[in-house]
């Protein structure tokens, strides 16, 4: 290998190194005080380098934002939309089926925790509009799969306000445990299907 070589496959590696770094300053900052109560210069200090480094690496929000959701995403695994018929397996039960996702999808906000949390302000951001709007239809459509009778949008939308983050964390506020708030939106789930005639599932 010759020295130039060698010599940038090193530089590569600490720019490598320092961007990773802001990435996780970032990341651990917008958790406690929010993306828009976060500066460049906290980030810098975190991260323990130059502001001008940080603009070097992300010059702005909608270059910053998207970096660090990418991290999230594969720290986080939320469930994959491809993988929702191994989810549900073989189960034919429209109980056992809304369960399944339901379980999957509380795992993931659990293990999501403060990091799915966004306010009014940090929702006008394109990034943020754009993870939202991906929640929104990953989670319509592993309702619409557990429901398995291709049901109409008016009823896949009133059930998966059920499996929605928000309702995820009302739960939680209110005690209790991740299993039960799982068990609690299959029920919720299931009572209104079975009073618009959709079910007969006890």
């Amino acid at each position: 290998m010759s020295p130039r070589r060698y010599s940038m496959g090193s530089r590569n590696a600490a720019i490598a190194k320092t961007r990773q770094r802001i990435l996780d300053a970032t990341i651990k900052l917008h958790t406690q005080h929010g993306i828009f109560g976060t500066t460049w210069k906290d980030i810098a200090t975190e991260a323990d380098v130059a502001i001008g480094t940080v603009y070097k690496h992300f010059p702005t929000l909608d270059d910053l934002v998207p970096a660090c959701g990418e991290l999230l995403m594969e720290r986080l695994r939320p469930p994959s939309p491809e993988a929702v018929t191994e989810i549900i397996g073989g189960a034919t039960d429209p109980k056992e089926r809304l369960r399944r996702v339901a379980n999957e999808l509380f795992a993931f906000y659990h293990r999501g925790g403060r990091h799915l949390e966004s306010d009014l302000r940090e929702r006008e951001l394109p990034a943020m509009r754009e993870w939202e709007e991906y929640l929104r239809n990953m989670v319509a459509g592993f309702v619409r799969e557990a429901l398995a009778e291709r049901p109409g949008d008016d009823v896949v939308q009133a059930i998966s306000f059920l499996f929605d983050f928000p309702t995820f964390k009302a739960m939680r506020i209110r005690g209790m445990t991740v299993d039960l708030a799982a068990e609690m939106a299959t029920a919720m789930a299931l009572c209104w299907l079975k009073g618009k005639g959709r079910t007969s599932t006890d």
